[in-house]
């Protein structure tokens, strides 16, 4: 974007210019949030431009008030109380202020001298809550963790553009108030521009989920007595729920509850149901990692040894198909509605069947003395995709959307098993045959660090491409999970 300092426009008409020209551009462009970094560079330069203000260091000024546009139609699916107001530091009145902090913020003691008492009465009239802190690190955490769902945040250009990244990485709503000067001096805000963030009506169509909820849910249904309510009692209990239960972090199944809730954005709770959808799904992953370890020869996962060393290689091959079998069953509970059982059981056929494939082209590839790039990408889509898919087929089906979901799914899953596995073959320390960056060296004669730069542009090259995908999705719930799915995955490399 441009070099020039950026600034905040100092002339409140061009600033409501700006703003009014912001919804416009969101409404005829059709656009809904998130955004990523680049797009929402993109369409601030053609607003500037149609404004006839580029060049002037309000760039990032313009792409704050896109997000702002972009978000606060959203803001009324969520209620006020979990609506976080994020205040600065450097409202208070210095040195004269009195109040001490912590490591959460602020502890205003109310005395009057500066505008924060003021504002916290203000958001506390609303029941929503405030913090006053430094730096907003917190805030993505504090969204994953379902303690809040959107946030109004006052702050200066600066860590405005620090906190940007982030917040667009975890799409959490937002709607910022920037201050007019950057400095922790003399500070101060347009106070209609807060007063236009905090008066945005709560609907009676909420979005009650929360990725907290489901994610202690998954947890409290991944301990032993809770796998053990859907396990047969025979000779491979014992193991099937050790190896169900213990390690990971259940991150597929996650994917299926956390999916559905998106899906379902007005629903209060998981259905009964979901747990043996997700268990399954546990099933067939675990599955595959005590199989790969047997194909890798691995001697260790999770820092313990791996199953067919502890238990030896047949019983191992044996407790692997088994819990497979159990996938099946658990995707034929009773629990489960029996128009979705076919279809849950057809879709993870046919990923086992990819997941196969994937793993024998691999074993083929290994034995030529020079693979592509193409066919590594290939290779790297058979064997990781599957596993992303499943999770979201079987929420989408769980959900009744799955003819409608199914395409999108099937290319976001392609993109992201592929980026996953480049970013994992860029942590390789030692020569692994298999790897891009080991394919990159043998094929076009390259040291280890021209391949590794080859397979950085590879792998930014699959996460332009998964956040291009995603413009495609209109249902904005699902669009805020798929984009802090991506997250996880898509690393600043």
């Amino acid at each position: 974007m441009s070099e020039l300092k950026q600034t905040v426009p100092q002339d409140s008409a061009i600033r409501e210019r700006i703003r009014l020209a912001a919804a416009d551009h969101v409404r005829a462009a059709g656009l809904n949030p998130p955004l990523s970094l680049n797009l929402l560079k993109k369409h601030a330069e053609q607003l500037l431009a149609g404004l006839d203000l580029n060049g002037q260091g309000f760039d990032h000024y313009g792409m704050i008030e896109l997000n702002n546009a972009l978000w606060r139609p959203y803001f009324p699916h969520i209620a006020r109380k979990q609506r976080l107001l994020l205040l600065p530091f450097c409202l208070r009145k210095q040195p004269e202020c009195p109040a001490a902090h912590d490591d959460l913020g602020l502890i205003c003691r109310g005395c009057g001298r500066c505008s924060i008492p003021r504002l916290s009465d203000e958001a506390d009239a609303l029941d929503m809550p405030v913090l006053v802190a430094e730096s907003s690190s917190a805030v993505a955490d504090w969204v994953e963790q379902g303690e809040i769902q959107a946030v109004v945040g006052v702050s200066c250009l600066e860590s405005l553009e620090k906190s940007f990244p982030a917040m667009l990485r975890s799409a959490v709503p937002g709607i910022a108030v920037p201050l007019l000067r950057d400095g922790c001096k003399d500070t101060a805000f347009d106070p209609d521009d807060l007063k236009r963030a905090l008066a945005v009506p709560q609907g009676e169509d909420l979005h009650e989920f929360s990725y907290g909820a489901v994610r202690s849910r998954i947890d409290a249904l991944f301990t032993p007595d809770g796998v053990s309510r859907f396990i047969p009692d025979n000779l491979l209990k014992a193991e099937s729920v050790r190896t169900l239960s213990s390690h990971g972090k259940h991150y597929r199944p996650k994917i299926t509850a956390g999916c559905w809730a998106a899906l379902s954005a007005s629903a209060p709770d998981l259905p009964g149901y979901l747990e043996p959808v997700a268990l399954a799904v546990e099933c067939f992953h675990k599955a595959s990692l005590i199989h790969d370890d047997i194909e890798d020869d691995d001697a260790e996962r999770y820092g313990e040894s791996t199953c067919h060393v502890r238990l030896g290689l047949p019983a191992a091959l044996n407790l692997g198909d088994y819990l497979i079998g159990i996938g099946y069953r658990l995707f034929c509970h009773e629990s489960i509605p029996q128009e979705m059982r076919t279809s849950l059981c057809e879709e993870a056929a046919l990923a086992h069947c990819e997941l196969a494939l994937g793993q024998a082209r691999e074993f083929e590839a290994l034995r030529q003395p020079v693979l592509t790039s193409e066919e590594c990408l290939r290779i790297h889509r058979l064997k990781t995709a599957p596993a992303f898919r499943v999770a979201l087929f079987a929420a989408a089906i769980a959900a009744g959307r799955f003819d409608e979901l199914r395409g999108l799914f099937h290319a976001f899953s392609d993109k992201l098993g592929a980026a996953y596995q480049l970013f994992d073959d860029l942590e390789d320390e030692a020569d692994n045959p298999a790897s891009a960056v080991d394919v990159l060296m043998r094929s076009n004669g390259w040291n280890r660090e021209a391949a590794r730069a080859e397979t950085v542009r590879m792998y930014q090259a699959q996460r332009e491409d998964i956040y291009e995908l995603l413009e495609q999705v209109a249902d904005v719930p699902l669009k805020i999970f798929l984009y802090r799915l991506a997250g996880k995955v898509l690393k600043d490399v």
